[in-house]
Order: C-alpha cells, then structure tokens, then sequence
C-alpha cells in the first residue's frame, strides 16, 4: 500500500486584486519556491534511505519519487519531472492583507502541465483518419460447444455472434456471407451462407462452423451484408464488418 503523501506548507504575501474595485479584495501569492528537476526530486530521496535491488523496489521508489515531488510541490515549489509539472496554487478571496487562510472559503489546488518529454512525444505522435466511425460491430463471440466467450471456436460446433447491424442480408448480385478467415493473413478459411444461418438478427447471427479448420490455428470473423437500417431497403454495395477478436481453434 501506497505511504500517504506528506502535505506540505506554503507562504506567500497578500496582494490587493486588481481584478477588482473592491479595496478589500486580496490575492495571496506564494514565496521562496525553488525550481527541482527529476535528479533533484531523487537525491531528496536517496537522502530519505531509499534505495533499489529488485523491480518491486524500483515501483517502489518511483512512487516515492512521485511522492516527494508532490511533496516538494506543496512546500510552494515549481517541481518538473521531464514528464510531468507541478505546483501548487491557492484560491479564494482574502478580504484584508492580514486575514487568515480558512477552509473553504481559501483552498489549495494543484496545478499540473505536460512536462516537456511528454509534449514532445505528443507532437510526433502519428494520427490516422480510418473514415467515418463504423455503428456495426462484433462486441462478443460466444462457442456454444465450449461455452466460452471471445476465446475460441470449434471446427463442426456453433458459433454465437453478438453486436450491432450484424444482420447477414444480400442480394442476386451480391450474396452474403459470414467468413471465417486466418487471423494472420485475413484469408477466407470458410464461409457460410445467408441460408444456412441458424440466427439471423441485428444483434445476433448464430451458424454451425464448418468442419476442417485446424486445430491450433487463430480466426476472425468477417461479416459481408447489404443490410441497412430498414428491413426494405439494401446498400447499394455490400459493407463488410470485421472482428478484432481472435479465436483459436479447439
């Protein structure tokens, strides 16, 4: 368990508001701080004992590095661990330059920014646009033969299909189909039938696997329909829905 982050103290002077017209509105701001980078913040806590042998002493001492920056945070200084920023602000309204700091008129608040490694991670970070958001999807896939869920599926058993829009409707030019593919390669291992579904909903397609998929070996599942939200009306070309979730064959 976690040791309790020590609170800090903090000082600062009483400024009149020059947000306001009113004499009697003061600000406090904070005094003496001094600025700690992440080598600083671990010399405090080797000074404190710490020490590290194995990977449990390693979390444990980056916690206690978090937590004497927090700690130094709260004693009014500026504290930045390449990752992380921080410090510690106060709010509320002091009404004489001499009134005392009350809760919860007065609070303490933490301020905390991106540190630099982060930021600079975040500006080369890679964004891809993969279209418009998909409202059909695979949330569940259940083998009705081992009664596990998201797990595997069985050459011969039943495969139980749960999500949304997953309807299998086609059409004399193009024909659906659920297929079950190789999940390295997306190569079509299997395919069954719009006919042959044992259920067919929107949020629910069950079928008998076919035999000869081999033992060991990892699938998807891939749902090729025309299906719409109406019952009357087909996209004009088929939509193909895919499933992230990896089966292996048992």
């Amino acid at each position: 368990m976690a040791k309790k982050v020590k609170p800090g103290k903090l000082r600062g002077n009483t400024t009149p508001n020059l947000l306001t017209e009113d004499p009697n509105d003061f600000i406090l701001q904070l005094i003496g701080g001094m600025k700690y980078d992440l080598s600083d913040i671990i010399q405090l806590v080797l000074l404190d004992g710490a020490t590290v042998k194995t990977a449990q002493d390693l979390e444990e001492s980056f916690r206690m590095v978090m937590e004497k920056g927090i700690e130094m945070s709260l004693m009014g200084n500026n504290v930045s661990l390449e990752y992380i920023q921080m410090r510690a602000s106060v709010s509320g309204v002091f009404n004489s330059s001499t009134e005392t700091f009350t809760r919860p008129k007065h609070e303490v608040n933490p301020v905390l920014t991106a540190g630099q490694a982060y930021l600079d991670a975040a500006h080369n970070t890679l964004v891809e646009n993969m279209g418009p958001a998909q409202n059909n999807i695979i949330s569940e896939v259940v083998n009705r033969t081992t009664k596990s869920v998201n797990k595997d599926i069985s050459s011969g058993g039943v495969l139980e299909l749960h999500g949304k829009g997953l309807k299998v409707t086609g059409s004399e030019m193009y024909p659906a189909h659920v297929y079950i593919c190789d999940a390295a390669t997306g190569t079509i291992a299997k395919n069954i039938i719009e006919e042959d579904l044992l259920a067919n909903l929107p949020t629910q397609v069950m079928f008998q696997v076919p035999a000869g998929l081999e033992t060991g070996k990892k699938y998807i599942v891939k749902i090729s329909t025309q299906a719409t939200g109406t019952s009357t009306k087909l996209l004009k070309t088929p939509r193909l829905i895919v499933s992230d979730i990896v089966l292996t064959c048992v």
